[in-house]
């Protein structure tokens, strides 16, 4: 498998892109299973979008989707000097630059939109090392690539237990820095509005910040016309606040207002409403 991730890897980003988007056209005509989730996550979104709008939507974020995909082995493979050179334009790095002055912690809160995998290559070459947690696919082999050739850049992973999460107040604590993905369905969390619908978002965005003193930043890379990427990094100035039920509805505006700019490359394709409230149906059950 490792050997096949180096193979894909060598190949130059356009092709990978090119080769993304005639995979997510085939998932889309195919009438996949990942086109069924997006379809349904896109009407519970935009309820009022045109039939003909979410169908595009649904059409370019299964297009992103796959191209991020394939983009992800050259992002684990290759020199992390020529990566950058698939960098535009970094917008709002004054906020991540004021945040590093302060040296009080920073916690940058990373989303499933565009290639969030590239940020590892651009931290550890501009600023230096981060802790991200790292919660291991099911299968095992799978895993042990995903944790290698996410440390081959210095950034620390460390696993979804007590002690992993011990070690991310530890570095905060210590004036580092750590990256926490916001919008994945945790095991514990509450329910607060993410496009108006109740979404299961995770506790530990905000416990970090407010027992931490961190600089909440959050941050995307969205893949522009040209075929490469710009970084986007932006203020979360309420997740410090005492109420974690208000402190966790200004994290999901905050990713909101981030999506609907740029909705066609947001996974959509993740399964974000498969806990509901109780009395209410998992949307994708009959998939």
């Amino acid at each position: 498998m490792y050997l096949l991730i180096r193979m894909i890897g060598l190949l130059p980003r356009r092709l990978l892109q090119v080769l993304g988007r005639l995979f997510g056209l085939w998932l889309f005509y195919g009438w996949s299973k990942s086109r069924r989730i997006t379809e349904i996550n896109l009407a519970r979104c935009f309820p009022n979008n045109a039939a003909a709008t979410n169908d595009r939507l649904t059409r370019e974020s299964l297009i992103a989707t796959c191209q991020t995909a394939l983009e992800t082995p050259a992002v684990w493979c290759k020199d992390g000097k020529r990566l950058l050179t698939w960098i535009d334009n970094q917008f709002g790095k004054e906020y991540l630059e004021t945040a590093l002055a302060n040296d009080k912690g920073v916690l940058l809160l990373v989303p499933h939109i565009g290639n969030w995998e590239l940020y590892n290559a651009l931290y550890s070459e501009t600023v230096g090392q981060f802790t991200a947690l790292f919660k291991p696919p099911k299968l095992k082999a799978m895993a042990r690539i995903i944790e290698r050739v996410r440390m081959r850049y210095g950034n620390q992973m460390v696993p979804t237990t007590p002690r992993g999460l011990a070690r991310l107040f530890k570095t905060l604590k210590e004036g580092g820095t750590v990256v926490v993905l916001p919008d994945q369905v945790p095991q514990t969390g509450f329910f607060v509005p993410f496009f108006d619908q109740p979404a299961f978002t995770d506790r530990l965005a905000h416990r970090l910040a407010l027992k931490s003193g961190a600089t909440p930043i959050l941050v995307a890379l969205t893949r522009n016309d040209r075929g490469r990427f710009d970084v986007h990094y932006r203020p979360v100035p309420g997740l410090s606040q005492h109420d974690e039920v208000l402190a966790l509805t200004g994290l999901n505006a905050a990713v909101e207002d981030l999506v609907r700019q740029y909705p066609t490359q947001y996974q959509w394709e993740y399964k974000r409403f498969k806990k509901q409230p109780n009395g209410l149906r998992n949307p994708y059950k009959r998939l």
